[in-house]
């Protein structure tokens, strides 16, 4: 393993954790200037033609369509029910059930996200605005969006990144799930206890820290409870709902409907029910996920599925035109609202198809004329992980999840860190002589906390709170946490193993 190859592929990462912990930069501005680093590095160190490395970023950009997608439609549909009133009069209505601010923010983070994401609804367009209604500083909403969730994600979206993880590992979907739940515990624990560093000043006494730990430890556990009984598929649905409930138990025991929150909830609701629908109605779900769906390739060895009738940017903006119909808006007023939120989601989406961009130029390196073939010793990913598995020998695991970090942090994508290093956990398990299973479950956990630290998933949620332009300032707090939770949990990976 040579030193400085093994070095020079974690300078993208030193790169932007400069420009976000101690320059502060914009996401727009990171994604810039990571994309540019990333095209001179693999071309001039990592023997990739500019041809190879230009088509990846192409792929890259193609890619990152459907989120950027997202992001527009997630936007135009929080700044209408922002103008509306409709987010803090659901604010309000979740004061009902609770006890207080407090218990209301861990129900809106740990609650509402886990669910969100657990349906296969990207939790940032909702949690992050609502955080905002409730009155929690812009930042903290935007990181409080993706704290919330990011704990269990890997039993999320509807069960994709187990899938994913078996596919590529080729290991038993039952037996990665079970361990990944596990290691979901400390990971959601660890999410769980931060929490109200982000809510702001003055913090809690120690019982309220017993709550938010309580409340993880609920997460944690009704996921592990559901991933050994039923389905992977299901779990963090089915955590959110228990936590929402369980605060309201404490709470006032009651969430009482009327038609103003039927007419307020009317967009999450719709949101809701069509995504369920496709996700859990196999008839449907196999009509909008494989028969609608159509390929395209720009470059011979990833094919990009799209899928517009199951992806959640139609739903949203369907919601959008939901929400423009019920609350009125018409006129100078509605125009007012949708340049405004198009001003919002030009910068964040800009900087969230760069950052895709960086992602497959970094993936695809090593690559030759025509992607006919890839030399290893110049594919970043592939040094990345056999380097650690190199130097650290038999304390490997207990960087696994950090690797998992690593990808997410790169790309922006918890599934793309898979792809990249999840068939290396079986090689390295096997030259280790320790279990793949638990390494790559290891991985996926990392990856998922990875979300909280990537330049990509925070362009994401400061737009929708009103954090545009201070993704640099929040990634200073996010990525040292991502880097230490992935730690905690390899700690208990090592240990286990």
């Amino acid at each position: 393993m040579d030193p400085l190859s093994f070095l020079l592929c974690w300078s993208p990462v030193f790169l932007l954790i400069v420009l976000a912990v101690i320059l502060k930069r914009p996401a727009l501005e990171m994604s810039v200037y990571g994309t540019v680093f990333a095209l001179v590095l693999v071309t001039v160190f990592f023997a990739t033609p500019v041809q190879v490395a230009l088509l990846s970023a192409l792929d890259g950009l193609l890619t990152t369509t459907p989120l950027v997608l997202v992001i527009f439609a997630g936007i135009m549909l929080s700044s209408l029910l922002m103008a509306s009133g409709s987010l803090k009069r659901i604010v309000d209505w979740f004061m009902g059930g609770v006890r207080d601010g407090f218990h209301r923010s861990l129900l809106i983070t740990l609650g509402v996200g886990n669910f969100m994401e657990g349906a296969g609804v990207i939790a940032e367009p909702v949690v992050a605005p609502m955080l905002a209604a409730a009155g929690v500083a812009p930042r903290g909403a935007a990181a409080l969006s993706i704290v919330g969730y990011a704990g269990l994600m890997t039993l999320e979206m509807a069960g994709i990144f187990i899938t994913v993880l078996a596919l590529i590992t080729e290991l038993p979907l039952a037996q990665l799930g079970l361990a990944s739940a596990w290691l979901s515990i400390p990971a959601t624990l660890s999410m769980a206890a931060v929490v109200p560093f982000f809510l702001g000043r003055p913090l809690p006494g120690p019982g309220r820290w017993l709550l938010v730990l309580a409340c993880g430890a609920l997460l944690g556990f009704a996921a592990l409870a559901v991933v050994a009984w039923l389905a992977v598929s299901i779990a963090g649905m089915v955590a959110g709902l228990a936590l929402i409930l369980a605060l309201v138990l404490v709470g006032s025991g009651r969430l009482p409907l009327n038609r103003r929150v039927l007419m307020d909830l009317a967009p999450f609701l719709f949101l809701l029910a069509v995504l369920l629908l496709v996700n859990a109605v196999g008839p449907l779900k196999g009509l909008v996920f494989e028969r609608l769906s159509f390929k395209v390739s720009l470059i011979p060895v990833h094919v990009i599925t799209l899928r517009p009738l199951y992806s959640a940017y139609l739903y949203l903006a369907l919601a959008a035109l939901l929400a423009i119909k019920i609350f009125g808006f018409k006129g100078e007023m509605l125009r007012q609202i949708l340049a405004s939120g198009a001003a919002k989601a030009v910068r964040a989406s800009a900087a969230m198809l760069l950052f895709g961009a960086m992602g497959q130029v970094i993936a695809y390196s090593g690559y030759g004329p025509g992607f006919a073939q890839m030399n290893q010793a110049s594919n970043i990913p592939w040094i990345m992980a056999q380097g650690l598995i190199h130097y650290t020998h038999s304390l490997y695991p207990l960087f696994t999840p950090f690797l998992g970090w690593v990808g997410t942090f790169l790309t922006g994508y918890g599934v793309a860190s898979l792809m990249l290093f999840g068939k290396l956990q079986v090689q390295g398990g096997e030259l280790l002589g320790q279990s793949p299973t638990w390494l790559a479950s290891g991985l996926a956990v990392g990856a998922s906390l990875g979300s909280i630290s990537s330049p990509f998933k925070i362009a994401l949620a400061a737009p929708m709170c009103g954090a545009l332009g201070q993704e640099g300032a929040i990634l200073r707090y996010t990525i040292p946490l991502g880097v230490a939770a992935s730690l905690l949990v390899g700690l208990v990976l090592w240990l286990v193993i």
